[in-house]
């Protein structure tokens, strides 16, 4: 059961990348996993529960990335590491599910919204400590604070996402290219 449960969020969450939350029906899941709605809502009795289903793996997947990332010593290779590893999450003209669910804030329901909420924090906060670190040992150099240049760092590779659904591949490399030489001393 809990291999089904996964494969159903796995699925769901692949929906939420290609047409965002509110783009598919538990219909349109149901077929893509092969299941019948009743086992569907057998899993997950509402969409709601399915999408907080979802952004807790979206958490969990952030909590381990932050662990591996402070592994690794050279802050260059750290902040390298971070945006490489969430850059392979996402396939080509795919969105993140985060930014997908970000731009769906204002229809997606309460408890979602909450949760969403927490996992942006938490992405900015995971930056902001790794240029903190960074400027500190002497290997970032940035004007202002590290959570203002988190920020722009964060909302430039989000915004590289969804340019690149439309224009060349090329701009997330060149983006995170630059968001990780904009601060290298």
């Amino acid at each position: 059961m809990e291999d089904r449960k996964g494969q159903i969020i796995q699925v769901a969450t692949d929906f939420i990348k290609k047409y965002g939350y509110d783009s598919f029906s538990y219909k349109d899941l149901s077929e893509a996993v092969g299941i019948t709605k009743a086992t569907l809502h057998h899993h997950f009795a509402k969409k709601e529960d399915l999408g907080i289903a979802v952004l807790q793996v979206i958490q969990g997947q952030l909590e381990y990335l932050k662990e591996k990332t402070f592994e690794i010593e050279d802050s260059k290779e750290r902040l390298t590491f971070m945006f490489e590893c969430m850059k392979g999450t996402v396939q080509e003209k795919d969105i993140c599910p985060i930014s997908s669910m970000q731009a769906e804030f204002n229809v997606i329901p309460d408890s979602l919204r909450g949760k969403i909420s927490e996992i942006s924090t938490f992405e900015v906060d995971l930056l902001t400590q790794i240029l903190e670190v960074g400027k500190k040992d002497g290997s970032f150099h940035f004007e202002g604070d590290a959570k203002n240049t988190a920020l722009i760092m964060m909302t430039s590779y989000k915004g590289a996402i969804m340019y690149s659904r439309s224009v060349e591949s090329t701009i997330l490399d060149t983006v995170l290219e630059g968001i990780i030489t904009s601060v290298v001393k």
